[in-house]
């Protein structure tokens, strides 16, 4: 008789354990993943009988929406597919479900949001990867997952089957040459670790196609630090951007991330009117034609120069460098 309560127990707690399936399986981000960019949040939907759901991040509550009706469902089936924009640091999303006016179950999801890369997240939240056996399971039904070199790189919109989900990341005032005429598989493949991952990082990747930056480089007496890393990344975006150079921030911003201490210092010299040389706000005087404002980059070359702070002209006398704008 034990034996066979035994058994009773253990096939109930196994039959409870396969139908408490989750209300919610988070496709993209995972739970407590981090993320380098906003972008989509998508999860399926395992309760039949929903209407409609309504989702709060970081306390602001959303509109709720109608994902039980006939025209919702034949388009998106069980999936709900939303732009994330994230705050950064984390997010914290609920995820309520209704059945008509009476709510039937929450999910939760954190999210580590870091502009530009994960490095800075915290240890428990791990790099998102969506190219996940897992989660293409859910997606191969309306979408490619396994594409072939020439699907990669096809330059027709509804042929390349990366652009139909990651067509935002072109949406941007400047777009890197390949991204810009979807040539995903020149830096992706589809055997990858993780799947459809670069197969180069940095300047090994980069100089396969500048190699012009390359030799440049070599030439020069004193190279950046995140140059002579070969970390373009750091400073470039390899899809695109708004910033000219797709840069990941403006030109000033992007330069005080690093050398930070020079924000609340007079720079280079005190003029008549008790500032320091200006760094924004004034025309470039040898960019006139191009209409460019004053930046770190009208007096510094910032991948490197033959002498100390690469200034563009590679003059030992900085006085010559401040005649090319001051001739009188």
């Amino acid at each position: 008789m034990l034996k066979r309560a035994m058994l009773v127990i253990s096939l109930l707690v196994l039959v409870g354990a396969t139908s408490s399936r989750a209300a919610i399986d988070f496709i993209y981000p995972s739970p407590n993943s981090s993320v380098p960019s906003s972008g989509h949040l998508i999860f399926k939907l395992n309760q039949v009988d929903v209407s409609s759901l309504r989702i709060t991040l970081n306390g602001v509550a959303g509109d709720p929406v109608n994902v039980g009706s006939p025209e919702y469902r034949k388009l998106f089936q069980d999936f709900f597919i939303a732009q994330a924009l994230w705050d950064p640091g984390v997010n914290r999303i609920i995820v309520d479900l209704f059945k008509g006016a009476q709510k039937i179950e929450s999910a939760n999801l954190n999210v580590f949001f870091t502009e530009g890369g994960t490095k800075n997240a915290p240890p428990e939240y791990t790099p998102v990867v969506m190219h996940k056996p897992e989660s293409e399971r859910l997606c191969q039904s309306c979408h490619v997952m396994n594409p072939t070199p020439a699907q990669m790189n096809s330059s027709i919109e509804k042929e390349n089957p990366c652009y139909i989900c990651h067509k935002k990341i072109m949406s941007v005032k400047y777009v890197h040459g390949p991204a810009g005429t979807y040539s995903c598989g020149y830096c992706h493949t589809s055997k990858g670790n993780p799947k459809h991952a670069v197969v180069k990082r940095g300047a090994e990747l980069c100089y396969e196609c500048h190699s012009d930056m390359a030799l440049q480089i070599k030439k020069r007496k004193f190279v950046h630090g995140p140059i002579e890393a070969g970390m373009c990344e750091s400073c470039h975006d390899a899809h695109g951007s708004p910033n000219e150079s797709q840069l990941i921030k403006p030109i000033n911003e992007l330069c005080l991330s690093c050398h930070g201490h020079l924000r609340n210092q007079t720079h280079v010299v005190r003029t008549t009117t008790g500032t320091g040389h200006p760094l924004s706000g004034k025309p470039d005087p040898l960019r006139k034609a191009s209409g460019r404002q004053m930046s770190c980059v009208s007096c510094h070359n910032p991948h490197g120069g033959d002498v100390r702070y690469f200034f563009i002209n590679n003059p030992e006398d900085r006085m010559l460098l401040c005649q090319m704008c001051h001739n009188k």
